[in-house]
């Protein structure tokens, strides 16, 4: 069974910040996604470097088949030193999903993964290890169409803290959060617009700290056959046209020319919609 991996990202800056302290990369390898998030130490410029050094190296290598521990150790040993700390330090959730629905979770010092089926807030079994004297967090699963998980910095869990809320948002309220809205069939983009809406309400809209939302929604592949253009060779419209009958799921065609050769190869008229949605995108056929 192949599915489908969607994800969508959200930020806000810690108060009086330019730059964020968290970064997200989404890279997509031969056969799987690979979404990474991270938190760097302290806020603005230098935590946004440690986050962005993180999330790039953690991607390429895993897109490249290295191994977690080989990840962390170049992490580790690239991540520039805080000089008022004295520490190279961000934290990090690494989550992969291949086309057959095998998944991988790694965590590193970030609050865990909220995954839901079904409207409901599941258990995912961890194991731990340590790579360079840290502690990393690992699970395998299988993701299923329906899936979604939301990886969260700690700005999210932390939203309201000494305001609104004296020991902050908590884990478990924003994973009912999520399942409710899950429940409400809102989608993975919906969910984690709202998530963040509410979190910058929780800080009054001045974040304490930089807080991200990474959602990861699974469903089913949908095929689409795209024709664009016409052949080179006039003699070959009809084999061109036979092929695009003939292949599996949604068919689209681009081009006015490509679409009157479609339509005389199958005898179908063209109606052209003048509704535009868009005045610089142009008409729609059918």
């Amino acid at each position: 069974m192949k599915v489908f991996t969607e994800v969508f990202a959200k930020s806000l800056n810690k108060k009086g910040e330019e730059l964020c302290g968290d970064s997200v990369e989404v890279v997509q390898s031969e056969d799987s996604i690979i979404a990474v998030m991270a938190d760097g130490l302290g806020s603005g410029v230098k935590a946004n470097i440690l986050s962005t050094l993180t999330v790039r190296i953690a991607s390429t290598m895993l897109k490249e088949k290295a191994s977690i521990e080989e990840v962390v150790r170049t992490i580790a040993n690239t991540l520039p030193v805080c000089r008022v700390r004295k520490l190279a330090y961000s934290t990090f959730s690494i989550l992969e999903i291949s086309d057959e629905g095998k998944g991988k979770l790694f965590e590193f010092d970030n609050p865990p993964a909220i995954y839901i089926r079904n409207g409901k807030v599941i258990e995912m079994p961890r194991r731990e290890f340590y790579v360079e004297e840290k502690r990393i967090y690992e699970c395998d699963f299988t993701a299923l169409p329906g899936d979604r998980i939301f990886l969260v910095s700690d700005g999210i869990i932390h939203a309201g803290v000494g305001g609104l809320l004296n020991l902050g948002w908590q884990w478990e309220n924003v994973a009912e959060y999520l399942e409710r809205m899950a429940r409400k069939r809102y989608s993975v983009a919906e969910m984690v617009e709202r998530l963040i809406e509410t979190s910058d309400h929780l800080y009054f809209g001045a974040p304490g700290d930089d807080a991200t939302v990474v959602g990861v929604g699974v469903r089913n592949s949908e095929l689409v056959t795209l024709l664009v253009g016409p052949p080179e060779d006039k003699s070959k419209d009809k084999e061109v046209v036979r092929k695009l009958l003939e292949s599996s799921g949604k068919k689209v065609v681009c081009g006015g020319t490509t679409a009157n050769i479609v339509s005389r190869e199958t005898g179908r008229e063209i109606v052209t919609k003048l509704e535009y949605a868009d005045p610089s995108i142009p008409p729609r056929h059918k």
